[in-house]
């Protein structure tokens, strides 16, 4: 799991990010671009609590993913997975599409993005004397993203960035996790359904073009 030093560290770098960019008012983005990034984070996790007493299964979890988002002027369309590995089971993945805006504010691309999509829950509280009765679940849910990504060097292809995210699942299912230990068999029910925020690191690829006909326009306007 990752400290809170280590979420403390993230956010620090979200804010210096565009603490380093002067003051100017936003700039036009490009016309068209697209950026392909895996991260990696950590999250405070209340998707799972026990039934009978409200205590989440886990206080936090790491999270990896991937993300891969096109723009078309300021608005921003793409779609996201993410993981929380599993020890013995007990995993998780989410799969969503984003869409929202990306202005641009001397190079520093800012990202503010609802999300959508759907939530696995797979072998909750599973371990190696543990595991869950029937099927994964897989649940509906909503988010918001928030960003930050610079292009390294200034005009290159190579993106360094971060994410700040939240999201809460619609609705709600119960299962229940088997043990047994020296002989003694155990069953425990878990809600699951609850929210989820935290930060991550992001390094990838970003490709952007200007659009072929707003560049003719602004040759034929300039030539004499």
């Amino acid at each position: 799991m990752f400290s809170r030093w280590q979420m403390h560290a993230t956010a620090i770098v979200v804010f210096g990010m565009a603490a380093v960019a002067r003051p100017a008012r936003a700039e036009e983005a490009a016309d068209r671009g697209i950026s392909m990034s895996a991260w990696a984070g950590a999250a405070v996790d209340r998707s799972v609590v026990a039934a009978n007493s409200g205590r989440p299964l886990h206080d936090g979890a790491p999270l990896v993913g991937a993300t891969a988002l096109g723009n078309i002027r300021w608005v921003a369309l793409g779609g996201s997975v993410d993981a929380a590995p599993g020890r013995n089971g007990d995993g998780r993945l989410s799969i969503g599409v984003l869409l929202g805006v990306q202005p641009e504010v001397d190079r520093l691309r800012i990202q503010v993005l609802g999300e959508a999509g759907r939530h696995r829950f797979s072998d909750v509280g599973g371990n190696v004397f543990a595991h869950q009765v029937g099927p994964d679940t897989w649940l509906p849910y909503l988010g918001v993203r928030l960003g930050v990504a610079r292009t390294v060097p200034a005009h290159g292809m190579f993106e360094v960035g971060a994410w700040l995210f939240a999201r809460h699942d619609v609705g709600e299912a119960t299962v229940t996790n088997v043990g047994s230990f020296s002989g003694q068999e155990s069953r425990t029910d878990y809600r699951l359904g609850g929210w989820m925020c935290g930060l991550a690191l992001r390094v990838g690829l970003h490709l952007e073009a200007a659009d072929p006909r707003r560049t003719e326009e602004m040759l034929s306007s300039s030539a004499p």
